[in-house]
């Protein structure tokens, strides 16, 4: 595999929700679910949520803490511009040029690598697309495919960067790569017209008017959420927590691998290669150790509390979570995400829900709320 890794990292945890079936529709995901059982397909909610609570969580006194939560600030026609710079960006069409190929065209190409004379793992694909510049692939590679035009072969050798996996750090591959074709990228012109065929609106105004509306109500979700958030990382924080079941830890530390084996096979990598690209085994098992003690801790206010969800509640929270999802129904939701992910989540927002309610909320600058918060994440590396 010739392209860059680390440009992959900012996007792995929500590629790997979508493969483990929150949202999207992949044809790798779909393959994968037919021929493999994940976790959430064999474990049941009897199973792996059967268990008291109080045998591993005592919960410290939250009514009346102080919870702080962003503010939600107004939204600026600056903002209304980027919001519009950014949907002409993600509608630019490409047009196949009869020219050398130059920045920021998209090429379309097959390649193969050979290292000694043989094909390497992840060296060769055909009709593959590479936009120059954008640093999908390796620098090296991108420069030799630079001023080519469609029908031409390039053969070049280049050599892996020692920061490269360890199979193929430091070693020169050569490369024979086909440029099928050669494309710019048109970009729409923000006129009624687009905006016609990107909404329901027939006015520069009126689109304009519901981008800042949808903007405002995106904020004050963002904020609403947020608040829940610390309520629930604060009440987690002073209790005592008392171990864990093992079912439930074994569920969530399987869920999570299925996800990042199906994101790296997804990425042509073995998962191997994918640890140590992206994160480590101890990472792996931090993040799940958090999503049981997130569990524990929503079960437990909820018996605190003295509140059991009713099939009619649960119901209603799975349905809006499932609308949330783009799921047309709590069935294909629970099919797609797994029960026991859709009855834990439930069980989360339920108690975030009655926390807010308990606790006392505290609306501060958004500025000075997320500075704190980046501060509180220094001190937790430092420590």
């Amino acid at each position: 595999m010739i392209k860059r890794k680390y440009i992959l990292a900012a996007a792995v945890l929500a590629a790997v929700m979508m493969t483990a079936g929150c949202a999207g529709n992949n044809d790798k995901k779909t393959e994968k679910t037919e021929n493999a059982d994940s976790p959430q397909d064999t474990a049941s909610t009897d199973d792996v949520l059967d268990f008291d609570v109080a045998e591993y969580v005592k919960l410290g006194d939250y009514k009346g803490l102080e919870v702080t939560y962003p503010s939600v600030e107004e939204v600026t026609q600056e903002e209304v511009e980027e919001y519009i710079q950014e949907t002409l960006a993600e509608n630019v069409e490409l047009k196949e040029v009869d020219r050398a190929s130059k920045e920021e065209d998209v090429l379309n190409i097959d390649y193969t690598g050979t290292i000694d004379g043989e094909e390497f793992e992840g060296g060769s694909e055909t009709d593959s697309e590479l936009q120059l510049g954008a640093g999908d692939f390796l620098p090296e590679f991108e420069e030799n495919l630079v001023g080519k035009k469609a029908g031409e072969t390039v053969v070049f050798t280049m050599t892996f960067p020692e920061d490269y996996d360890e199979e193929l750090a430091g070693k020169e591959a050569e490369f024979t790569v086909k440029v099928n074709s050669v494309s710019k990228q048109v970009e729409p012109k923000y006129n009624v017209d687009f905006v016609k065929s990107v909404s329901d609106y027939e006015t520069l105004e009126d689109y304009e008017a519901s981008v800042k509306k949808e903007l405002e109500e995106g904020a004050k979700s963002d904020s609403e959420m947020e608040a829940g958030d610390h309520a629930l990382r604060l009440v987690t924080e002073q209790a005592e927590i008392k171990g864990y079941p093992q079912e439930l830890y074994d569920f969530f530390y399987e869920d999570n691998v299925s996800g990042y084996q199906a994101f790296a096979e997804m990425q042509g990598m073995e998962y191997e290669e994918f640890l140590e690209t992206f994160m480590s085994e101890e990472d792996i098992k931090e993040m799940v150790e958090e999503q049981v003690n997130n569990y524990l801790i929503s079960q437990a206010v909820l018996k605190q509390e003295g509140v059991e969800l009713t099939d009619q509640e649960y119901s209603k929270m799975a349905e809006k979570l499932a609308k949330d999802n783009d799921y047309e129904s709590v069935e294909e939701f629970e099919e797609g995400f797994g029960e026991v992910n859709v009855k834990t989540e439930v069980v989360r927002e339920k108690a975030i829900e009655l926390l807010k309610e308990a606790v006392t909320l505290k609306e501060i600058p958004s500025d000075e709320y997320y500075e704190e918060e980046e501060d509180l994440e220094l001190d937790e590396e430092e420590e």
